[in-house]
This record gives C-alpha cells, sequence and structure tokens, in this order.
C-alpha cells in the first residue's frame, strides 16, 4: 500500500504538469519544432536505460512531450493513472523512397505496456534495393520511486531487413515491457541500400 501511495505522489508531481507546460514550452524556450525535437532525442541518446536524468532534462523532457508527439501518462477527474491507448500513424519521402505504417499502443493496464507496429517501405520506381526497416522506441518513467528519480526506464529497436534486393519490405512485430511508464517517443525509419534513410513523420 505505501509502495502505491508513493507511485500516485509521482504521477501527481512529474505528469500532472506535463499538459501545462506543453502549451507555452515553445515560446518560453524560443526554439523551433524541429530544435526541440532534436534536442529531445539528444536527451534520450545521452543516457542508459536505468540512469537518472538531470533536473534540467527530465523537466525539458517533461515540457515538451506533447511537442514532440510522445504518449504520455493522462488524467481522469484529477487523479493521476495510466491510460494510453491507441493507434498512431506515420509516413514519410525521399527522392523515389518512401515509408508508411503505424503503431498500435496499450499502456492501459497499470505496469503494463504493449506495442504493435507495421511498416511499409518502398522504392516508389520499383527498383530493388537492400531495405531495413526499424521502430525504435524510449520510454520515459520512473526508475525509483523512494527517491523520485526519473529517466529512460525502457528502449528497444524493432527492425526488419530484406534478405536480398527488393523492391518493398512489410514488417510488423510487436514489443512489450512492464513498469511504470510516464511518457513513450517513437523512432520510424527505413534504409536503402544503406546509404538513405527516410523517417516516418506522424499524422497524428
Amino acid at each position: 500500500m505505501k509502495k502505491w501511495v508513493s507511485m500516485m505522489f509521482l504521477l501527481a508531481l512529474f505528469v500532472l504538469p506535463m499538459s501545462a507546460y506543453a502549451d507555452s514550452a515553445s515560446s518560453e524556450d524560443n526554439l523551433t519544432l524541429d530544435e526541440i525535437k532534436a534536442h529531445y532525442e539528444w536527451i534520450f541518446n545521452k543516457y542508459q536505460v536505468n540512469e537518472p536524468f538531470s533536473a534540467e532534462d527530465a523537466d525539458f523532457v517533461m515540457k515538451h512531450g506533447k511537442d514532440v508527439g510522445a504518449v504520455f501518462v493522462n488524467k481522469k477527474d484529477d487523479e493521476p493513472h495510466i491510460l494510453a491507448s491507441g493507434k498512431k500513424s506515420f509516413q514519410g519521402s525521399k527522392d523515389n523512397y518512401a515509408i508508411t505504417g503505424y503503431v498500435n499502443y496499450d499502456m492501459a493496464t497499470i505496469g503494463k505496456n504493449t506495442w504493435d507496429v507495421y511498416i511499409s517501405a518502398w522504392d516508389i520506381a520499383g527498383i530493388k534495393r537492400d531495405i531495413t526497416a526499424s521502430f525504435g522506441i524510449d520510454c520515459f518513467g520512473v526508475i525509483d520511486v523512494s527517491t523520485g528519480a526519473v529517466g529512460k526506464i525502457y528502449s528497444t529497436t524493432l527492425s526488419q531487413s530484406t534478405q536480398s534486393k527488393a523492391s518493398y519490405l512489410d514488417m510488423s512485430k510487436s514489443a512489450g515491457y512492464t513498469g511504470w511508464v510516464i511518457s513513450a517517443y517513437y523512432y520510424p525509419k527505413a534504409t536503402f541500400d544503406n546509404t538513405t534513410e527516410v523517417t516516418g513523420t506522424f499524422l497524428n
């Protein structure tokens, strides 16, 4: 019971202010959306899993989660709880290459998180290539309930490559994690002939 109360306190402390921060973040810091996204991703690359974020980095991640499209814990009736499930679609193109897909995410059960990912990547001209599709997942959450430390608690990349040159690749993979996630950030992309990278941009 004590552990549950501590968790609810942490969620109230770290999660509930997020919506208020997100609305004012861009004007407050005078950063463009591209700059916000680049710094957001830099922070996650900076730390190992279960390495506590600095106060400054944790504050930035919480402020800008909404700006960069991260899926995070919502609130209902002013009580913090895990309630995040749905579908996010993405697409992207560069030169003669394209990517599209979606992730079905379910973080609606406290402590249990699952992701089902589908990606289609192809050469628009139908030329056969070496194609690799990947989908990265970084989760920000509570590392230590007793100290209130937060950081990257889960990180994985789902990927698939063509076994031989092909004009398209379809990938369907799943991932799961048990832990106290505050927000989840995604990195969809495809690489063609190990030279050209196409990043997926979320539509919702």
